[in-house]
């Protein structure tokens, strides 16, 4: 096969791709995603949700950070950083920033300007625009102008997404940029651009992905009508389109009857150069939102996040794979209530002494077990522990709830009549 053709094959084509289920992504937050971009080098994603754990008039987001096959690393907190719409990244001296809109407030917590910024992930913390680390790159003071960025950080593109009302309109365009050129407010050095039609304005747009010259969008609020567009950069021109419902759950239906298309993202193999569309169809009901990858794939490429989730198909094994019950890393647990992850575990009577909030030491090894989560979010959930004692004379049982939030349950002893 010659270059030429080995290449075509390696891209994506709207109208060859197949939908595949890959696997749940593990969020921090119950909320919608709202958008996706991944550092292809290091296999990691970034996924936004909307975060209401600020009592402010304005919106902020909350980024996850996961492995390729969906797996949480940690969190970053965007206070006031608005709906996470979509957000971009690039690498610099061996870190990843993330390019962002985020919001100045007044005293009265009103809207007094808007920024462009660039930010480095700092894992587990949480930001304004004031915190040091903000680098402010461009101002957007006027409340009708909406403005998200995105990128492809192999080719070194930031998209800016502008949408604003002209005339009681929406108008919405793209601008592409080199990365260095938007750090340094080279705003001239405009690379392209391309402006909604009056249809795509009249839908509600959902996610967004550049991949060189070429910029996909996907809109629809329900996934029942998703609609897709690949069009060419270079020259305007829709190149191709998908318009077809995605999603579905394998009864035919949404999850609990919800199914919303979110983040997107053209993924390019680092190694093989294959491209796989990823997007984000979210399920089931408020407070226990299900975040499902999806692929639109018209190659193999899609066989490495197959790989990926054929390894999840039990992401949370209750037991080791010989039967025995799991084991505590006690260089990192120091007490009973951090384990959350559902299963059968086993301590020693050494291992049990040294955890702080260990109903009764020094007498015998223990069972733990821990059921699965309530309906808090994927990484912060309540659940039910049960303490058995290893002992064929005195049978004692301990129980209590450790929720999500707040401080545990008194242990109480089960009594055998």
């Amino acid at each position: 096969m010659d270059e030429t053709n080995s290449l075509v094959q390696k891209k994506f084509t709207v109208e060859e791709a197949q939908e595949l289920y890959l696997f749940d992504l593990e969020l921090a937050n119950v909320t919608v995603n709202q958008g996706l971009t991944i550092d292809e080098e290091f296999g990691v994603m970034f996924a936004t949700q909307v975060y209401n754990g600020f009592n402010g008039k304005q919106e902020s987001f909350i980024v996850s950070r996961t492995s390729l096959g969906g797996k949480f690393k940690d969190q970053m907190i965007f206070r006031n950083g608005g709906h996470g719409t979509s957000i971009g990244i690039d690498k610099e001296s061996g870190r990843t920033y993330l390019w962002t809109n985020m919001i100045e407030v007044d005293r009265n917590d009103q809207i007094r300007t808007q920024w462009l910024c660039r930010v480095p992930y700092v894992a587990n913390t949480t930001i304004d625009i004031h915190h040091s680390s903000v680098q402010r790159i461009k101002e957007f003071p006027n409340p009708n102008i909406y403005q998200t960025p995105f990128s492809d950080s192999k080719n070194n593109l930031l998209a800016l997404r502008i949408s604003e009302r002209i005339s009681g309109k929406l108008a919405t365009r793209i601008e592409v940029y080199k990365v260095n050129d938007a750090k340094n407010q080279r705003w001239g050095n405009l690379i392209n651009s391309f402006s909604f039609t009056p249809e795509m304005n009249s839908q509600v747009l959902q996610g967004l992905a550049i991949d060189n010259n070429h910029f996909y969008v996907t809109f629809g609020q329900s996934a029942h009508d998703f609609h897709l567009y690949r069009i060419n950069l270079s020259n305007g021109t829709i190149m191709e389109e998908f318009e077809h419902a995605i999603g579905h759950s394998p009864d035919g239906e949404y999850v609990r009857g919800f199914g919303e298309p979110e983040g997107l993202y053209l993924y390019t193999d680092p190694f093989t150069k294959y491209k796989t569309l990823l997007t984000v169809i979210v399920g089931d009901l408020a407070g226990r939102r299900r975040q499902r990858l999806f692929a639109l794939s018209s190659n193999i490429g899609v066989q490495k996040f197959l790989g990926l989730a054929g390894e999840s198909v039990q992401r949370v094994p209750l037991t080791r794979n010989d039967n025995k019950a799991k084991r505590f890393d006690m260089n990192r647990v120091t007490s009973i209530s951090q384990i959350r992850e559902p299963g059968s575990y086993y301590m020693t009577t050494v291992e049990g002494n040294t955890l702080s909030d260990h109903p009764k030491k020094n007498v015998a090894g223990w069972w733990l077990y821990v059921s699965g989560g309530d309906s808090g979010s994927g990484i912060n959930y309540g659940c039910h522990q049960l303490l058995v004692r290893n002992s064929v004379v005195h049978a004692e049982v301990y129980s209590r709830v450790v929720p999500s939030t707040g401080n545990p349950s008194a242990w109480r002893e089960m009594e055998f009549k």
